[in-house]
């Protein structure tokens, strides 16, 4: 696969929030791409700032909220400073979201079709000959879409409401308005949140299925590096509003040289190792409104000392593994 011109690629991006309490810098300088036909894994606790990286990337910051910072760039194209109109033509046609709560991302006074066949007659003249010219047209395509993501009776489904769904048929409906348009990248926001392991895997399978069909690159964002291991090809650890690991994925989850990024995996029961107990990372994300100096995650890490206290940029272990710890200076901890 070649990934040496990638498709989206994000450079020191920084997103700040005014709260009552101060300004909250959600996103640090994180620096990210994506190649063609990839998927990137971004993995980290709630509250690290996957979700608000992405939602920038879209353009849905909005007072409170804005970008400080950085660049974001879709095919050679700069986002950052564009404005709404132009981001409306680019969402859903190029890039498109999935929500974590499909529930309450979905209209519940709308038909998941009327939902669907929106996104198709508002990039309409991208539309292959025909979708553009009747809301009968927007309405087939709309039910071919149901059944690419595996919705049975697609043609009556298409007329009930959000609630008439599972959870399970929620998310496959997210995913079916987010491929309306066949976009270039999909970016899928906790894909699998509060379902059954069941549906999780079928939900997975459903988007890997999907990327191999349409050629997609996606951005897969989850807390499960169980999930980054079977399904994408490089992954980006992010704690406190910054990534302190990327790499491939069989090199990150194999020689993980950052403590977070070990503990998370110390965190997943083992089927090989019944009888070991596991081991939680002590203690909480530091409050973004009060961070520490230095490394964020000193508070927390069992490998910390004084010279934690100083700022800590990304070093290179090897060629594409980067880690941000001084300890990869010396001797990486195990």
């Amino acid at each position: 696969m070649d990934n040496t011109q990638p498709i989206l690629e994000i450079r020191d991006l920084i997103t700040r929030f005014a709260t009552r309490y101060g300004i909250v810098t959600a996103v640090d300088g994180v620096s990210l791409s994506l190649g063609k036909g990839e998927c990137l894994g971004v993995v980290g606790e709630s509250g690290s700032g996957k979700s608000v990286t992405f939602a920038s990337v879209m353009g849905l910051i909005h007072q409170p909220g804005w970008i400080d910072g950085g660049s974001v760039k879709f095919s050679g194209r700069e986002l950052v400073g564009l404005d709404r109109r132009a981001y409306r033509s680019l969402r859903g046609k190029d890039i498109a979201m999935t929500m974590q709560d499909a529930l309450t991302a979905l209209n519940p006074a709308l038909t998941v079709g009327a939902q669907i066949m929106e996104v198709i007659l508002a990039h309409g003249e991208d539309l292959p000959a025909g979708a553009k010219h009747s809301r009968g047209a927007a309405r087939e395509q709309a039910i071919e879409i149901m059944r690419l993501v595996g919705i049975p009776s697609a043609e009556t489904r298409l007329d009930e409401y959000p609630h008439q769904f599972s959870g399970g048929m929620r998310q496959r409906m997210m995913i079916a308005i987010a491929l309306a348009c066949r976009p270039k990248v999909l970016i899928a926001d906790e894909p699998t949140t509060a379902l059954d392991v069941t549906i999780q895997a079928q939900v997975l399978e459903l988007i890997a299925d999907i990327r191999g069909e349409l050629g997609m690159s996606v951005v897969l964002i989850t807390h499960d590096l169980g999930v980054v291991a079977e399904y994408c090809d490089r992954v980006a650890v992010m704690y406190a509003g910054q990534v302190v690991e990327s790499g491939p994925t069989s090199e990150v989850i194999g020689n993980p040289s950052h403590p977070y990024t070990q503990g998370l995996l110390n965190s997943i029961p083992k089927l090989s190792h019944l009888d070991e107990r596991i081991c939680p990372i002590d203690g909480q994300v530091p409050e973004l409104i009060d961070l520490p100096t230095g490394c964020r995650f000193q508070s927390r890490c069992t490998f910390a000392d004084g010279d934690c206290d100083s700022a800590q940029s990304m070093r290179t272990k090897i060629a594409g593994h980067d880690v941000r710890c001084r300890l990869l200076d010396a001797e990486a901890p195990s």
